[in-house]
């Protein structure tokens, strides 16, 4: 169940978004893109304690969401207003073809993307880009993931792309590798970096030193992807 709140901090009015999770020990609070301040709650916890744990975290919830601001005011504008896609790394410029036809389309090419709509009818050019880039994007997973496996000497079981709010990709015990579609729209070096992440999760399910290390000699400047990752990550965005 998810509820909402609001709350005034330091002179800062702020609205938040309450979740329950069984599996939560305590209230965790989290700043993401999209719903800025979220309170995670336990399954027991109650409601009413809610607005003296926030003030107790005021300085660090201000803090973040002014970088979440920040990082905000720099994320490409919605597509009618920008006509620019974000993809592998650079802004192809888009063409929007509203046409008498039943099903939207879209055709990629190098200089440009174009999305064809029904004339009749609203369909929301953002929401058919992120249908087609979710297709696009385990095209290019599936290729990479094959081209990088053997330098591990690993063979991951299946590919899932999912749209995920905070994680780029996952390995689970059986062999699964989960990419979120979002990738794409990252330079193809950074999208390399997240396959040989999880790629290395096959060999280490864990982030102690010889998964680094392994990451390391695979990858010698992981650290500069990571680093572009944690800062530009939230700006991959199709609004």
């Amino acid at each position: 169940m998810i509820a909402r709140g609001r709350i005034t901090l330091s002179g800062r009015a702020i609205s938040y978004v309450v979740r329950r999770n069984r599996r939560a020990r305590r209230i965790l609070l989290k700043v993401e893109e999209r719903d800025g301040l979220v309170v995670v709650l336990p399954r027991w916890g109650t409601a009413g304690r809610l607005p003296g744990v926030i003030r107790n975290n005021a300085a660090w919830i201000l803090d973040h969401l002014e970088r979440r601001d920040a990082l905000l005011a720099e994320a490409p504008p919605p597509l009618g207003e920008s006509r620019k896609v974000p993809y592998r790394g650079r802004y192809l410029p888009l063409k929007v073809r509203n046409v008498a036809c039943e099903d939207a389309s879209v055709e990629w090419h190098r200089d440009r993307v174009v999305v064809t709509v029904p004339r009749q009818g609203e369909t929301p050019v953002a929401e058919v880009l992120q249908a087609a880039l979710r297709v696009k994007a385990r095209e290019v997973l599936a290729r990479r993931v094959e081209a990088l496996a053997p330098l591990l000497r690993v063979r991951p079981k299946r590919l899932s792309i999912r749209d995920q709010k905070t994680r780029w990709g996952a390995c689970t015990a059986g062999g699964t590798l989960t990419f979120n579609w979002r990738l794409l729209l990252a330079p193809p070096s950074i999208l390399d970096y997240v396959v040989i992440h999880e790629l290395c999760h096959l060999r280490h399910p864990h982030h102690g030193p010889s998964f680094w290390k392994l990451v390391e000699r695979v990858l010698p400047n992981y650290e500069a992807h990571r680093a572009w990752l944690n800062q530009y990550g939230p700006l991959l965005l199709i609004r």
